[in-house]
């Protein structure tokens, strides 16, 4: 007879998926840390750089991924993380929270703490693209992607007012729209 667990094996334990809590600029350590001492399982990848000055060499370990911690929780906790200081909310595609899968996860833990020098970019996105302004004061405007300055800056067209009005942002703020 199979488990209800599926192939799990006995004494599996079954977890929450990891989640995307998104945070404030250079608070993802401090996220991370309130999270733990509430008890949940949090990461941040890190990448650690090396500073050499005239009397000292410092090291330091800055986020991999700016403004994201990583946390498994249960759902009925989701209201205690948005209270937190300095968290912005989950990040969500397709109007449902990011689940980061396991093979992910277990990607940036080992890629973390490492001397290589790991960059990362947003999913490049091209013109035609239905795409939603993720942040800042015009955040959930959805528009199309008009033209393309640079791989950090694009030209968006917003409709959703029944008119064009064409603006210049930075592709980070924005997400695309499946």
């Amino acid at each position: 007879m199979k488990s209800p667990l599926g192939d799990l094996g006995v004494g599996a334990e079954v977890h929450n998926p990891w989640m995307v809590v998104r945070t404030k600029v250079k608070c993802e350590k401090f996220v991370r840390d309130q999270l733990e001492k509430m008890g949940m399982e949090a990461f941040v990848p890190v990448q650690k750089r090396t500073a050499r000055y005239m009397r000292k060499v410092k090291t330091y370990e800055n986020p991999l991924i700016s403004c994201y911690t990583f946390v498994r929780f249960d759902k009925a906790r989701r209201n205690q993380i948005l209270a937190l200081p300095y968290v912005q909310g989950f990040l969500r595609t397709d109007k449902k929270d990011c689940v980061v899968s396991e093979r992910e996860m277990l990607w940036l833990q080992k890629v973390s703490g490492t001397d290589l020098d790991v960059k990362t970019e947003i999913l490049s996105m091209h013109i035609g693209e239905r795409v939603v302004l993720a942040y800042g004061q015009l955040a959930g405007m959805e528009g199309t992607i008009v033209s393309q300055y640079s791989k950090h800056e694009v030209k968006v067209a917003l409709e959703s007012l029944g008119l064009q009005m064409v603006i210049q942002v930075d592709a980070s703020m924005l997400e695309k729209l499946w």
